[in-house]
């Protein structure tokens, strides 16, 4: 009675629950279904809108910039950018930008948006130096504080030449409409379902059930959300979940992207009241108990009819069982009376199984016997092959406890290498902070030149390339500015060394001496670079090539003329935008040479608006290329060139230029030499 009673209740339990546990999962697969739907309509917007920022940047009229000879003029640009606007409505506006984040023309023209003015370093800026197309959801000025999802492009012209970035903005409320299928399903509202989209940090980019959706407002369950995926992320998974809290079940699910587009780590979650979630699963277990009263009552009732008839015989068959169990296997396995001997029912079949089963167990046990004494050999066999293998390891112990050794030997040997790298490198940092405070401070240069840029970009921590400037008075009373780019031999630590000879020796010639003629400043310098460096001692040759190229300029502020002196470095300059070159001399300062060194001075009367470029060898040597070309020098033709473009820019933008284009030169390719260009404008 009390078995057929558990098992009815069992049944009862194992339904209610199997009928549950399905009409909750009918929930949850339903919710993970709109889910996805909704999200890979905003993953296929988001792929869209990327594909057009893309698709605008290699407009003919916009990929020709607005720099240089073939470039194309604001008013140009605007034409396209506002016929691109008015093809999709989506668009709040489209900027377009130089390569200094120079606003140049928008389609906007309210209040907000500042042409001509430098836009703020935001998170697309911050990615657009590495990636061709970003997106980055923020707060617009442009759009009144509302939340703004930015798509920002380069622009390279025909030459693959970055010129530009343009970028496109749509609010982020445009994203409803992606929802509405969702929102609107009359069944989804009786059900109370709440819908939200989160972006990676937690802050709602959309909810059907606050009032204001903002982007700095967090989630109202972003913590219990967080440790759910904190524990997903450290079995290394990601996978649609379900949780409830305070009364709710939750589904949430991250974006997957659609095709070339890999995502934002946005999170969709959905969420509905556990009483209306599971109030159908309620209903059924309710109907269910009703149900299942009257058929317990019939199976008690039949349990007692034919619990007599077959527990009497069960017992008999049970008794047996257990002398079985206690070993012994010569029970009586004669058929009882009980059983009526010709009884054919199942008791009567259960019966004559039962006794065929103990005569074969008898017959297995005797074969067990047998078997277990050919296992006991087996195991002495066993042992002795143990023995051998249990030498063997010891062997291979030994083995490794030598190798153990000599990788302790190793490591203390890599330790002291890398104490020792430690040791140079501090040393060569300090090096570094000894030269930057021997050369001019900028604010000193711009004080003396206040349209002026040097570009200083040492190969190594130290540079063999440094920069001279200093202010003085003739002895007639002309104020006078020394400038000089020098390149000296070698890079690192060696050239760090001459550049603190070069720098010394000026100051000596020029601001104790008082040499102010080029041609003469050089004579001494060379004169007193043999001499520190013994280079006229026959027991001193290996340093007899040392020493150093530079340009030097004097400059007459007073008389508005430039005198000229170089070795081995030319003087370049603009004057009415027509470019001019004086190649330097074939000597070098310091070094034994079979070749007289002869020196020519170069006088130059300046006009307002001249634009002077001094520097080393560094930036056109430096090997790389554009996109898939072939890695080659960048030449100093392609710097004429790109020195001409940049005319109508103020310096510090020619500074910023030139930097730039050396980076996307280089490109993965390593910096071969020091780099050093001074640019003056009077």
């Amino acid at each position: 009675m009390a078995l057929v009673l558990f098992s009815c209740l069992a049944l009862l339990y194992l339904a209610n629950y199997q009928t549950q546990s399905s009409l909750r999962e009918e929930i949850k697969v339903k919710l993970e279904r709109e889910s996805n739907f909704a999200l890979e309509n905003i993953d296929r917007f988001i792929y869209e809108r990327l594909n057009d920022i893309a698709t605008f940047a290699k407009d003919g009229v916009i990929s020709k910039g607005t720099y240089g000879k073939s470039s194309a003029t604001a008013n140009e640009i605007n034409q396209r950018l506002t016929l691109f606007s008015k093809s999709n409505p989506l668009y709040l506006n489209l900027s377009y930008f130089d390569t200094s984040r120079i606003r140049i023309t928008d389609t906007d023209t309210t209040a907000y948006i500042l042409i001509g003015q430098r836009h703020s370093y935001t998170k697309y800026w911050t990615r657009v130096a590495k990636e061709a197309v970003v997106l980055d959801i923020s707060f617009s000025e442009e759009s009144k504080q509302a939340p703004v999802i930015h798509f920002a492009s380069k622009v390279h012209n025909q030459k693959g030449e970055y010129v530009g970035v343009i970028v496109s903005q749509i609010l982020v409320s445009n994203l409803n409409q992606l929802f509405k299928s969702i929102i609107e399903d009359e069944t989804q509202k009786n059900r109370k379902l709440g819908v939200a989209l989160l972006d990676s940090t937690g802050n709602i980019l959309y909810s059907n059930e606050l009032k204001n959706n903002k982007l700095q407002e967090k989630y109202p369950e972003i913590d219990v959300l967080n440790s759910y995926i904190k524990k997903q992320t450290k079995q290394h998974r990601w996978l649609p979940n379900y949780f409830e809290s305070k009364g709710k079940v939750f589904f949430y699910i991250k974006d997957n992207g659609y095709e070339a587009y890999r995502g934002q780590q946005w999170i969709l979650i959905m969420s509905l009241p556990k009483e209306v979630a599971y109030k159908d699963a309620e209903d059924l277990r309710t109907r269910l108990m009703l149900t299942s009263i009257p058929i317990l009552l019939v199976a008690m009732f039949l349990a007692l009819f034919f619990g007599q008839y077959f527990s009497y015989p069960i017992i008999t068959l049970t008794e047996a069982v257990e002398e079985l169990e206690k070993g012994n296997l010569n029970v009586n396995l004669t058929v009882q009376k009980e059983f009526g001997g010709n009884r054919k029912d199942e008791i009567g079949i259960l019966w004559s199984h039962f006794a065929s089963m103990a005569s074969k167990l008898k017959f297995k046990m005797l074969e067990q016997e047998d078997l277990n004494h050919e296992l006991v050999n087996i195991n002495d066999q066993l042992k002795v092959k143990f023995d051998e293998v249990q030498l063997k390891n010891e062997e291979i112990q030994s083995q490794h406890e030598k190798m153990s050794q000599q990788k302790r030997h190793l490591e203390s040997a890599v330790k002291e290498i890398e104490k020792k790298n430690k040791n140079i490198t501090a040393s060569i940092n300090y090096a570094e902070r000894i030269q930057s405070a021997i050369l001019p401070d900028r604010d000193y240069i711009k004080s003396l030149f206040p349209e002026s840029f040097v570009l200083f970009k040492p190969r190594d921590i130290v540079s063999g390339d440094f920069y001279w400037f200093r202010k003085m008075v003739s002895p007639e009373g002309d104020e006078l500015i020394a400038v000089a780019a020098v390149d000296c031999t070698g890079h690192g630590v060696p050239g760090a060394l001459m550049s603190v000879i070069g720098d010394t020796l000026m100051y000596q010639v020029i601001v104790v001496e008082r040499t102010f003629e080029p041609a003469q400043v050089l004579r001494k310098l060379n004169n007193g670079v043999k001499k520190i460096l013994k280079q006229e001692d026959v027991h001193h040759h290996h340093n007899k090539h040392d020493g150093m190229d530079m340009a030097l300029c004097v400059i007459n502020k007073t008389k508005m003329t430039l005198q000229y002196v170089g070795a081995h470095r030319p003087l370049w300059y603009f004057q009415k935008n027509v470019f001019h070159e004086i190649e330097g001399d074939r000597i070098t300062v310091g070094g034994i040479s079979r070749r007289k060194q002869e020196l020519n001075m170069h006088n130059i009367n300046i006009h307002k608006g001249d634009t002077f470029y001094i520097f080393s060898d560094g930036y056109t040597d430096q090997f790389g290329g554009y996109r898939d070309m072939p890695a080659r020098k960048y030449s100093p033709s392609r710097l004429r060139k790109l020195l001409a473009d940049v005319q109508p820019h103020d310096m510090p933008t020619q500074g910023f230029i030139l930097d730039n284009e050396f980076e996307l030169w280089k490109g993965s390719e390593s910096q071969l030499d020091d780099v050093m260009v001074i640019g003056i404008r009077f």
